[in-house]
């Protein structure tokens, strides 16, 4: 018992001996500049943010949509972070989607069972497309009004630290599509 009190005097004095050494501004500089760090490792500033997903090139399929008819999603989806990501992307269970405003309307769709959702994997600096395909992944967008919807893609994913270590995330672009009027028969 007496050598661990030893061992605990002898710790608590070099405790103390090291923030007598610190003056009180030392110490809060040193916390704004923790606290800066942080704000600028979360911030949205590609060039500080090392967990940077993007999501460009946003298209439907087909190009052309009129009234009535029911359209997918396409997006080139690039990791410009330095840490792989892991999203669910294949034909018929995708995690990319979008939310329109009121000139598209979304449809429950049956999903189908061919495919296992496995994993896509994306390496710093890869690329891959990813789609929504109406009618198949669970979910139909059907254009509802002639004129300009604005929408946001929205696609959900995990940043792999480690084997062990992710975190969830999620990144999201703006687009807009042109509805044109029904096609006449």
């Amino acid at each position: 018992m007496r050598i661990f009190i030893a061992i605990l005097n002898i710790v608590l004095s070099f405790v103390v001996l090291t923030c007598s050494l610190y003056s009180p501004s030392q110490m809060i500089n040193s916390e704004s500049t923790i606290n800066k760090n942080l704000t600028n490792f979360t911030s949205s500033d590609e060039s500080i943010n090392p967990f940077v997903l993007q999501v460009e090139q946003i298209k439907t399929i087909p190009d052309k949509i009129h009234v009535g008819e029911e359209f997918s999603i396409n997006a080139i989806v690039k990791n410009t972070g330095m840490y792989p990501v892991t999203f669910i992307a294949n034909l018929c269970d995708s995690e990319l989607y979008a939310v329109f405003d009121h000139k598209v309307g979304e449809l429950p769709a049956p999903e189908c069972k061919m495919m296992s959702s496995e994993p896509v994997i994306l390496n710093a600096g890869e690329k891959v497309i990813v789609q929504r395909i109406s009618g198949i992944s669970g979910l139909t967008y059907k254009a509802l009004e002639e004129g300009q919807s604005y929408a946001k893609v929205i696609l959900p994913f995990k940043i792999n630290l480690s084997e062990i270590e992710t975190i969830d995330s999620i990144v999201d672009n703006k687009f807009n599509v042109t509805i044109k009027s029904e096609l006449s028969t």
